[in-house]
């Protein structure tokens, strides 16, 4: 008889297969890497982790990609182990950094493992929530040096959205830390998902069928333009679905029109009755006691709109008013939430079905598709554990400018594989310098993610370069200075050709397309070589196959060289030591003071360590210095204005000069940023100014500033930590943060 297996509980749930052979490998005190669908409960993994760990009197790092979901998470937890065993690390918030169960944001715990690795030597685990971030442009490299520096006796949790080379992912955490890395996979979502389009006229309809529409409409168009078509709106939709599919996320890649859809929404629809409407006004009581008296030009319009079951949320809102969208969804009092995709990241937040009122969103560049991964990461919020069958998404077409390749193909089977996005800081170049010698710092170069991707793709090119030179060896022979000399003659060859490409002005492209004319003549010198007599159309016909080898040689080369990132990332070691040797942080392998400051900036070191070592940490005021410190690295939102100011900037104007200069001329382009648009906000806050005020002579968004006083506070803190020494500077940074930390810019946890 077969013994029958009793499935493994935990907090009343009973655990679905992948979760509970995730936890028996925790128990086995395994590395873990779990790639799972949005949704499908990875996050209860990371929850048995942190009880586990606490009752064993051990400790734990829990480490997300935002601060909102370390936030939450700091929250919930609490509720768990209690608020003396909880503490949170992100920058511009330190609460009980020495508490056994700690959260903060994987740039965090990077940092710690770089400067003061000794802090977290005794956590058994650390948890890395939204893993997949390893391919994020701007912030995946901290990924990366998380896993290549954390020392090999911690184990760690890796949770992750579904991914086609989470192998490939595993097999490197596993080359760099030395230790097995067991892989979980999931791929069945609980609840199913129903994708559909959505036009007017067609109503839920299928991509073929769109297309049979939309050429069938071009047919009957004989005008010029657009065939006029009417427009089908998210108000469209929402009629469509209100009596059976919500609630509903609405993902809108604009805060503007999340708002005026909302708004708009409002004007027509109340989806709750007296008794719901009471609940929300408990509701947000409840939240408001949590908070000092706020003021937002948006919280009395947002309020009659929760009140009719309506709501927006999107990261220009203060965080207050996010809280309250947030308790009230959880609560099943929101019918339709309008959010841009950031409302998808981590936060648990499940609904009947989710909708896309565009596939192209905006990337801070130009208008793309949405990618598949994109795409699921936001869909898979549709369809609630329990209480849904299914889960559906619509996405809204618009005929009158349809583009089919602008669709995510919405097949999880597509979804995109995690490609490395390796950089180096010079904070990240100083702290190697300081804590390796020369050849620990290559071996380390070559450990990112990029290098290991890129192995096996250049043996394969290799390969085929090597069976190319045996079939032009003969030809190779006959240049002067053998196969050295061919391969420089073909890479110059192919740089020349692609600068004649982009090349504009007409005598440097003669040039270009002479030194081109020599070159070809070389190669076809070589050639006729091995060819001395023989029948003139046979040497044409030889000759071309040999041009077209040249030409796939070379496009070779070029491959091979790009698919050595090792090669790349050693340039720029190299180049990056340059201009810090220039700059006075290094002599030779030291650093200097001005160097073992830079080490301990994490983000715009070099702006911060100039302005430390001309003395003007110490010569601004308290408000002025504020005002400075949301300059570093402030980036202004698209047609964002410059507000006025009298402040004296211009020695940070020459810092800022100098650097450009520098960096430009030894790397090729230049990092350091100051924009001073909000710097006259910081000012007045600083002096006590009201915050509703502040906004009246303003086009920033609430929660933008208060995303940049909180930046202000972050390295105003940073400095403070790397200065502990000087305790007159000291004292005035206390002071900075304290004017700049208060009423709406203060985080309440």
């Amino acid at each position: 008889m077969i013994e029958q297996r009793t499935p493994r509980k935990y907090r009343g749930f009973t655990l679905d297969p992948f979760q509970e052979e995730a936890v028996n490998l925790i128990d086995e005190n395994k590395s873990v890497l779990v790639a799972a669908p949005t949704g499908v409960g990875k996050t209860l993994i990371a929850d048995y982790i942190i009880e586990k760990i606490f009752n064993e009197g051990g400790k734990v790092v829990y480490t997300a990609p935002i601060k909102a979901l370390s936030n939450q998470k700091f929250r919930e937890f609490k509720e768990v182990v209690g608020t003396d065993n909880m503490g949170i690390l992100t920058g511009d918030v330190v609460i009980n950094p020495e508490a056994p169960i700690l959260i903060m944001t994987t740039e965090i715990f990077r940092n710690i493992l770089q400067e003061g690795p000794e802090r977290v030597a005794d956590v058994r685990y650390v948890i890395f929530d939204e893993v997949h971030y390893i391919d994020d442009p701007d912030r995946g490299s901290v990924w990366e040096e998380s896993f290549i520096f954390m020392p090999p006796t911690m184990r760690f949790l890796g949770l992750s959205a579904t991914i086609p080379n989470v192998d490939q992912l595993a097999n490197w955490i596993e080359d760099v830390q030395k230790q097995d890395v067991e892989i979980v996979t999931h791929f069945e979502r609980v609840v199913p998902l129903s994708h559909s389009l959505f036009e007017r006229s067609l109503g839920m309809t299928t991509m073929s069928k769109v297309r049979k529409k939309h050429r069938r409409l071009l047919s009957e168009h004989t005008g010029d333009g657009r065939p006029n078509i009417q427009t089908t709106t998210h108000l469209d939709l929402i009629d469509a679905i209100k009596d059976r599919y919500l609630p509903c996320l609405f993902f809108t890649f604009s805060r503007r029109k999340c708002e005026s859809n909302a708004i708009e929404l409002g004007q027509v629809h109340d989806f709750l009755d007296k008794q719901k409407k009471a609940e929300v006004n408990a509701i947000i009581d409840h939240v408001l006691e949590r908070y000092p008296d706020i003021e937002s030009s948006r919280w009395p319009q947002l309020r009659r709109l929760l009140l009719r079951g309506i709501a927006y949320h999107h990261a220009g809102m203060l965080p207050v008013l996010k809280d309250i969208v947030e308790e009230l969804f959880t609560h099943k009092l929101i019918s339709v939430l309008y959010c841009t995709e950031t409302f998808a990241v981590g936060l648990n937040f499940p609904c009947k079905t989710v909708c896309f009122d565009s596939s192209t969103k905006w990337d801070g560049i130009s208008f793309r598709p949405i990618s598949n991964r994109e795409y699921f990461q936001m869909a898979g919020r549709a369809g609630r554990r329990g209480i849904d069958d299914e889960g559906f998404v619509f996405t809204i077409v618009d005929l009158g400018w349809f583009d089919p390749s602008q669709f995510p193909s919405m097949n999880e089977n597509e979804i995109e594989p995690l490609k490395s996005q390796f950089a180096l800081t010079y904070n990240s170049i100083l702290n190697l310098i300081k804590n390796y010698d020369k050849k620990d710092i290559y071996r380390i170069l070559g450990q990112n993610f990029a290098t290991y991707q890129a192995s096996a793709e250049r043996q394969g090119v290799l390969l085929r370069i090597e069976m190319l030179e045996e079939e032009l060896a003969p030809f190779i022979e006959n240049l002067r200075g053998g196969p050295e000399r061919f391969n420089r003659t073909v890479r110059h060859k192919f740089e020349l050709e692609q600068r004649l490409q982009i090349e504009n002005k007409k005598r440097a492209r003669n040039q270009l397309k002479k030194e081109l004319g020599s070159i070809t003549q070389r190669l076809d010198s070589a050639f006729y070589s091995s060819f001395p007599q023989g029948d003139r159309s046979l040497l044409r016909r030889e000759n071309r196959k040999y041009r077209r080898k040249i030409k796939a040689y070379g496009h070779l080369l070029i491959r091979e060289h790009e698919l050595d990132p090792h090669k790349k990332y050693i340039q720029e070691f190299t180049d990056k030591k340059s201009l810090l040797e220039a700059l006075g942080y290094l002599q030779g392998d030291q650093l200097t003071t001005a160097g073992l400051l830079a080490s301990q900036i994490h983000g715009h070191e070099l702006i911060v360590t100039e302005m430390f070592m001309e003395g003007l940490f110490h010569s601004y005021e308290p408000a002025e210095l504020n005002a400075v410190a949301v300059a570093i690295g402030y980036e202004p939102r698209k047609n964002e204005y410059r507000i006025k100011h009298r402040l004296d900037f211009s020695p940070l104007l020459r810092i800022w000069h100098f650097l450009t200069k520098m960096e430009q001329r030894m790397i090729g382009f230049p990092t350091v940023q100051f924009n001073d648009h909000v710097s006259a906000l910081a000012y007045r806050w600083s002096n006590g100014e009201n915050f509703t005020k502040l906004l009246e002579e303003s086009a920033v968004d609430e929660g933008d500033l208060v995303f940049a006083f909180r930046r202000g506070i972050d390295l105003l803190r940073q400095v403070r930590n790397a200065t502990i020494d000087d305790l007159s500077l000291n004292a005035k940074l206390r002071e900075c943060i304290s004017l700049m930390d208060r009423d709406e810019v203060s985080i309440w946890l």
